[in-house]
């Protein structure tokens, strides 16, 4: 999956630039051929004067001669015609004179010239009244035109080529390049939504923009994820660990630590009684102080095992701590408690003096924490029948 991840950044980036292409393209090419359509017509319209342009001169010029020819005979009349076989667009010339019949050039009827063509008449050229009639050809006027259009074809094949690739190497610079990085780093920071990375900001346009909102949002995104994770881990209430991640953590412990762990599981004494006598409120009070005294009074850093600290549910906590011996463990727990017993919880004019029973427990080999859990609740039952607010440890 990882080796087709180019691939798959260069299939995009070529899609939106194909897309690009294709679309001016085929706006180029209509307008194009809409263009060369229009010129077609015109340039025909253009080869059609030239024609008319320069049989007009001809005939101006060589009038007396055409006279003179015709004066002298048929033939000479005929070869004076054939000068105009000159011009590349006359298929045939008629000379119609005042008097006689008709003479043409070739001597064929010029409606047996299959080619298309079209008359041109010049009237009253000739002396007594006589005038010419030339047949134009119409292909080689259409020939003309062509050639220009094949010319037009190939500058716009030319020009679209040079596009596409201009095109491409400004795309790759402006767009593909910041885009492609844009990408990169969002697949990138989507593996792990914890990385306090700030996308670089490749460019000061559209797509700095975007990758300033961007950037933005992640912020927003790391915050929510954090808090996320803050509730998900913690008690709302007391801020130590919940059951949950209490337990995932001192399976990881337990794993790593087989030995040297302790369980301490604290409940609190008579906690009904606080809830129904000063209310539930009161109550939560005295859990939020419990879990802070637990919190402080345990190592969570230095470089010995950190201890963790968790409310397991209602009125019970738990602490999972490394001690060198049983009675180093049973020494902090007698700590804890003492703490516990001193502690007083001021509501209004209202003292609460709180106790705990303290169940203590270690693992056995192949223990799993539900089995040291189990032991250390065994022991704190055990403290509670003997009078509550004492430490008992498990056998």
């Amino acid at each position: 999956m990882i080796g087709r991840e180019p691939s798959v950044l260069i299939l995009m980036r070529l899609g939106i630039f194909l897309k690009f292409v294709l679309y001016f393209v085929l706006l180029a090419v209509a307008l194009g051929a809409g263009g060369l359509l229009m010129y077609k017509g015109y340039r025909a319209d253009h080869y059609e004067g030239v024609a008319s342009a320069q049989l007009a001169t001809a005939v101006v010029g060589s009038a007396t001669v055409l006279d003179q020819a015709i004066v002298r005979g048929e033939q000479e009349a005929r070869e004076a015609l054939s000068l105009f076989s000159m011009f590349p667009f006359v298929l045939c010339v008629e000379i119609q004179p005042a008097q006689g019949a008709d003479l043409r050039w070739p001597p064929l009827p010029c409606e047996i010239v299959k080619e298309e063509k079209y008359p041109l008449h010049y009237g009253n050229i000739l002396s007594g009244g006589g005038g010419l009639t030339f047949y134009v050809s119409s292909e080689w006027i259409q020939e003309q035109v062509d050639r220009e259009l094949y010319i037009g074809f190939i500058a716009l094949a030319i020009f679209l080529l040079l596009f596409v690739v201009g095109s491409g190497l400004l795309f790759h610079r402006i767009v593909g390049h910041p885009v492609g990085y844009l990408i990169r780093s969002l697949r990138d920071i989507s593996q792990d939504l914890t990385k306090q990375e700030l996308i670089r900001k490749l460019t000061r346009d559209e797509i700095g923009e975007l990758t300033d909102a961007l950037n933005g949002l992640l912020q927003r995104i790391r915050t929510y994820q954090a808090e996320l994770v803050r509730l998900a881990s913690t008690d709302g209430l007391t801020g130590i660990f919940n059951r949950r991640t209490f337990f995932a953590n001192g399976e990881e412990l337990i794993k790593s630590h087989p030995q040297g762990v302790y369980f301490l599981l604290i409940d609190l004494d008579h906690f009904k009684t606080v809830n129904d006598t000063y209310g539930h409120a009161v109550g939560d009070v005295v859990l939020e102080k419990v879990g802070g005294l637990l919190q402080g009074s345990m190592r969570t850093s230095g470089t010995r095992l950190p201890d963790i600290v968790g409310r397991l549910g209602g009125e019970e906590f738990g602490i999972l701590m490394s001690a060198d011996s049983i009675d180093d463990a049973v020494s902090v727990a007698e700590r804890l408690r003492q703490t516990i017993e001193s502690t007083q919880v001021g509501i209004g004019d209202v003292s609460i003096s709180i106790t705990g029973s303290i169940g203590l427990a270690r693992p056995a080999v192949g223990d799993s924490l539900d089995d040291l859990y189990q032991r250390a609740d065994t022991a704190c039952y055990r403290a509670k029948n003997n009078g509550r607010n004492r430490v008992e440890a498990a056998g």
